[in-house]
């Protein structure tokens, strides 16, 4: 899922706790978007490299590495360390950080789910073949034509294609 996404999900999610949380909203929304500082400090660590836009770039390529690395506040053992320090500690705040990241990681999980039957639903109904060259692959890439300005048209198909691994570093390099 985009960064643009999780902020504009954790902001609806922010708006509709603010009755019950009132100043202390801050809180899960900046842990639920900041919890995608562990894609960056992997980047920085194995790239040595500081740039926000080269790390972006990084993970905005055609097929991005999924690695576990990247993703360590979103691991179990990380979250579940957080819940056993808040339940000992009886932190209001610890617990808020908690339903942030736990928030950021069930949006993960959604658009991980949509996304996997989005592409093999497109790449059924391309018969397997390269929407650009028309090869016949059995793994096929799933490519973003348009990104919908509402997060919940995201999962159109009519934003998507499906193309061979070439075809799609081709669409990415033209851009």
């Amino acid at each position: 899922m985009r960064v643009e996404d999780h902020i504009g999900l954790s902001a609806g999610m922010a708006v509709v706790a603010l009755p019950w949380l009132k100043r202390k909203v801050w809180i899960p929304f900046a842990s639920s978007v900041l919890i995608d500082v562990d894609h960056y400090l992997w980047f920085a660590v194995t790239h040595r490299e500081l740039s926000l836009r080269a790390a972006a770039r990084h993970f905005g390529q055609a097929d991005p590495p999924q690695l576990a690395q990247t993703r360590l506040l979103h691991h179990p053992l990380a979250l579940g360390t957080l819940l056993v320090a808040a339940a000992a500690t009886r932190s209001r705040i610890l617990w808020l950080v908690l339903g942030g990241l736990l928030f950021h990681v069930g949006l993960d999980a959604v658009d991980v789910a949509q996304t996997r039957s989005l592409k093999l639903r497109l790449i059924e109904d391309a018969d397997h073949k390269c929407e650009r060259c028309g090869q016949q692959y059995d793994l096929l890439q799933l490519h973003t034509r348009h990104v919908a300005a509402n997060p919940f048209d995201h999962y159109n198909p009519r934003h998507f294609a499906v193309l061979c691994p070439t075809c799609h570093e081709r669409e990415h390099d033209q851009k």
